[in-house]
């Protein structure tokens, strides 16, 4: 088996992430909705459940990465500052004693690669949305949404309620103005009712015609 072959292996089973759990005494904690958290140089996070997000620095803030379920969260930059859209367990290491214990199994390099990995997916998601008009972002982010907490008309139409206009609006790279406008065009044709909070998923999300 070559290297690209076991690391492919390993990336779909959760292997690292599994390895670390196992071989790290965790001391979890919690992160309530609203909360940030920053993550400093020297420190990996260790997510179990939640969903946080890194969002870019500026007058007009938009999401650059979501961090959702069980994800590692390593950094090279000084400092990274999250924020909790939902209650979120984590783990903070030392990355010193993590690379060393990586290195002593042979999987330090596997766990670069998939930091690395994970960041050109985030890169390749912000490509696909700036290449689309702000209708087809703000359809891309939705379908997203409705795949990631599989939601359906029948059986399991509420949206999280963390998602609001204002949410989308930086998810998708849209103004608040247009996100508005987007999402009550969409509401009119009856896809969703977001006279409620949560919003409610009405029809099925092929309507959104993204592609």
């Amino acid at each position: 088996m070559t290297f690209l072959e076991f690391h492919k292996l390993i990336s779909q089973d959760l292997l690292i992430y599994s390895w670390i759990r196992k071989n790290f005494s965790l001391t979890h904690q919690e992160l309530e909705v609203g909360k940030e958290l920053k993550l400093q140089h020297g420190q990996v996070i260790i997510m179990e459940k939640g969903l946080m997000v890194q969002e870019s620095k500026g007058k007009k803030p938009t999401i650059q990465r979501v961090f959702a379920g069980e994800r590692i969260i390593y950094t090279t930059e000084t400092t990274l500052l999250l924020s909790a859209l939902e209650r979120t367990t984590y783990s903070i290491i030392s990355t010193d004693e993590l690379f060393e214990k990586l290195d002593e199994h042979n999987l330090l390099s596997n766990f670069f690669l998939q930091v690395a990995e994970d960041f050109e997916k985030s890169l390749e998601w912000q490509r696909e949305l700036m290449s689309a008009e702000s209708e087809e972002r703000v359809g891309k982010v939705l379908l997203r949404i409705i795949k990631w907490y599989e939601l359906d008309p029948v059986r399991n139409h509420v949206f999280p309620r963390w998602l609001k206009i204002y949410v989308l609006a930086k998810l998708a790279r849209c103004s608040v103005s247009t996100t508005s406008m987007i999402i009550n065009g969409l509401a009119d044709k009856g896809v969703i009712n977001v006279k409620k909070t949560p919003w409610i998923l009405i029809q099925d999300s092929d309507v959104l015609c993204v592609s």
